[in-house]
């Protein structure tokens, strides 16, 4: 253990990166060494239990590689020798450029020859304090937005204001041409700003009056492609810069750090008491930048995008930012900015021990979330196909065995083949194009709720009795917070085009935007999962008024035609009264009477929801179980009826009666939807599995789902499915951090 007590590692700057660093490489007890460049943080510098280690006024004049050491010497000629040199110095990193200049030598084309020039400026900020300011609250933070320039105003505890002015550059620079700036240019930059309103009632002026200090720089951006060579390595700014405006800048320079401190302690438990070779440093090295490389170029990619939205950049940023930004819900908008931080890169010791967490990171899940990929286009693809499949064996296939001439006799005369004494209702609300919507609608369904063909109105009676569980389940994903404005939550468009073309079309098309919509990670956040209770509580009413009541009452053998078809015509909106029910029941909702402030719940707390969902699940699940076996077994045992009649499409070539052309179009209806559906819920399982989530065996997962389809019913398998994600999605605390 001796060799590997003696490993040190020098860090060349002494800023937030480099102290941190330290610190973290102090937990495990390895000698450091710091050399200052930018001032010490306080803080962490306190932490640091042997400051002899921490050496200032230190510039790096130069620095050696040898086959098993790094040598650095400093403008007052003191030569310090160590293990691997990490340069924690900042943007305009020394330690960065001693590594170009020594790969260069030993390994021409390691660092591409224009990577100096690759850094990129848009935009340049002045940073400073000020004093407090009544009008501006402690602990608060302000954002103004305008036209190439922005704001950002940070209040202290102490109501100390921490302030940034960003503005846009008329182009943009590269490398040695990102310009530099004299406090002459900032003076006359923050004079000319100094009546702009950073608040409804505070000018610009009033922070530059009690202004304590402030700085003027360019902002830079670029995540560089080599970090490391041999014993050197390059972290925080050093590394990557992106904008300060998501805050991710500073937290990025802290998760290289954690994540260089787990790689060199996992290459010292491989080196089995001696010191790691240089294969395993550098192996160390790769595994840290290869972990961070994609995350933080995403993060670049999310402040970019921010600062331009922020500064109003274009057209459609101006529309976003002052039209639709303030109609967006403050927690869904949170999310957003937020949605970047559970990915961090964390210590892997010591072990913080389990904790609940609304947005938990990815080391208190089962495994890391990761994006859906190209599984994503194969659901996605699944979904289109059987919309197709169904949209040309409902609208295409009856064609050829002469459904549309059946169907038009009947809209000619007026009168269904089977019973010359039911008439046609021509009439409902006296509008022309309602009332052939509904005229047409009446020639599909009658031959379905009638006697004529015993088995096609029970197959009639199967399909609109199974999916009373996937409305169930499409309505509370529409009030799920998460799903706010997006088109999941619009049920009324998807049940109103379902219902004049055929859910086996349309519900499909609703699965495959609910893939891209589901896509992001924060998605799957505890925080965002909540149905407002006011809905929760209403939803079971709804359901069970809205869509399951009016299909009982359509199953009532009425002997008089008008009132069979008005009831009929009345039943095509039922889906659509669902919502309209939840909403309408909602505003009477206890909750909504409540005059107490409702407090944002803590992770350890269960959500007001979860009951009244769960109660949804297993009531129409239990009936979507009964409903299910009872159609099975009296298609087995009715001797009018056969399993096959009653289940399957009759896909014999040959011209079919009004009865069975419309049956034809009902079971490859019922059929696409089914499938879709079942495919649906295996993505559940999957998306739950791919977000940290479950530990489910997708094949056998889907086994399951396949056999509980067929012995309990779809809409019980789909309730029960619902029922565990919906445990799953509400649970803040998985494994031990």
């Amino acid at each position: 253990m001796g060799a590997q007590r003696d490993f040190r590692i020098i860090i060349g700057g002494g800023g937030l990166t480099g102290l941190a660093l330290a610190n973290m490489l102090q937990l495990h007890g390895y000698p450091i060494l710091s050399l200052d460049f930018q001032g010490l943080l306080q803080v962490l510098y306190d932490n640091i239990q042997d400051k002899s280690k921490i050496l200032t006024k230190k510039e790096i004049w130069n620095v050696d590689v040898t086959h098993d050491s790094v040598v650095v010497k400093t403008s007052d000629r003191s030569s310090y020798n160590g293990d691997i040199l990490v340069g924690a110095d900042g943007n305009n990193s020394t330690v960065r450029d001693a590594m170009w200049q020594i790969a260069d030598e030993l390994s021409p084309g390691w660092i591409s020859s224009d990577e100096h020039s690759r850094p990129s400026s848009d935009y340049g900020c002045i940073s400073g304090t000020s004093s407090s300011c009544e009008d501006i609250k402690p602990c608060s933070r302000t954002s103004v937005f305008g036209k190439h320039y922005s704001y950002i105003i940070s209040s202290g505890p102490d109501g100390r204001l921490y302030w940034s002015y960003l503005f846009k550059f008329q182009q943009r620079t590269r490398g040695n041409n990102i310009p530099t700036f004299t406090k002459e240019d900032e003076r006359e930059i923050l004079d000319a700003r100094s009546n702009d309103n950073i608040t409804p009632t505070v000018k610009f002026r009033r922070l530059l009056d009690s202004k304590e200090s402030s700085t003027i720089f360019s902002l830079q951006e670029y995540v560089f492609r080599r970090w490391y060579f041999q014993r050197i390595i390059t972290i925080g700014d050093a590394a990557h810069k992106m904008f300060p405006i998501t805050g991710y800048s500073e937290s990025a320079s802290l998760e290289s750090a954690a994540t260089l401190v787990n790689a060199i302690r996992e290459a010292l438990a491989g080196s089995h008491g001696t010191k790691p070779s240089l294969n395993q440093i550098e192996h160390a090295f790769f595994t840290t930048q290869g972990k961070l490389q994609t995350r933080l170029i995403i993060l670049k990619k999310h402040a970019h995008e921010q600062q331009r939205a922020e500064s109003l950049d274009t057209l459609l940023h101006t529309i976003a930012g002052l039209y639709l930004m303030p109609r967006i819900n403050t927690e869904n908008m949170l999310d957003k900015l937020s949605r970047d931080i559970p990915l961090a890169e964390m210590l892997d010791s010591p072990n913080l021990g389990p904790k609940s967490l609304l947005v938990p990171y990815k080391n208190a899940l089962l495994r890391a979330p990761t994006s859906p990929g190209m599984s994503k286009w194969y659901f996605v693809g699944a979904y289109l196909l059987i919309s197709a499949i169904c949209y040309y064996g409902m609208w295409v296939q009856p064609g050829y065995y002469g459904l549309w001439d059946h169907m038009g006799d009947v809209l000619t005369t007026g009168e269904f083949p089977y019973n010359s004494g039911f008439p046609l209702k021509r009439t409902y609300i006296g509008n022309e194009f309602i009332d052939n919507i509904f005229m047409y609608l009446s020639v599909v369904f009658m031959s379905g709720l009638k006697d004529w063909d015993p088995s096609f109105r029970f197959s009639n009676l199967y399909f609109l009795g199974i999916i009373i569980q996937p409305i169930a389940v499409w309505t509370v994903e529409a009030y799920r917070k998460r799903n706010l404005l997006t088109p999941v939550s619009m049920v009324t468009i998807w049940y109103t085009l379902s219902q004049f073309t055929g859910m086996g079309i349309y519900m499909p098309l609703y699965y495959a935007v609910y893939s891209f919509v589901s896509e992001p990670e924060s998605y799957w956040w505890p925080v965002s999962r909540e149905v407002p209770i006011k809905y929760a509580g209403s939803m079971i009413w709804a359901v069970m008024i809205g869509y399951t009541l009016p299909t009982i009452v359509l199953f009532i053998r009425w002997d008089d035609p008008f009132t069979l078809q008005n009831i009929e015509a009345l039943w095509q909106l039922s889906p659509m009264f669902v919502p309209l029910l939840c909403t309408i029941f909602a505003y009477f909702h206890p909750s909504k009477r409540s005059r107490v402030t409702q407090q944002p719940r803590k992770a350890n707390e269960v959500s007001s929801d979860i009951a009244p969902l769960k109660r949804l699940y297993v009531v129409t699940g239990i009936l979507g179980l009964l409903f299910h076996v009872y159609c099975v077994v009296r298609a087995y045992y009715d001797p009018e009826l056969t399993i096959s009649a009653v289940f399957w499409p009759d896909f014999i070539s040959q011209e079919k009666t009004l009865g069975e052309g419309v049956k034809f179009m009902f079971l490859i209806d019922v059929w696409a939807l089914e499938i879709a559906t079942y495919v649906w819920s295996c993505q559940a399982v999957w998306d739950l599995k791919r977000v940290g989530r479950s530990n489910a065996d997708i094949p056998k997962a889907a086994t399951l789902i396949a056999v509980s389809t067929v012995i309990l019913g779809p809409g019980a398998t789909l309730c029960a499915v619902w029922y565990w994600r919906e445990t799953r999605l509400a649970k803040a605390s998985f494994a031990p951090l």
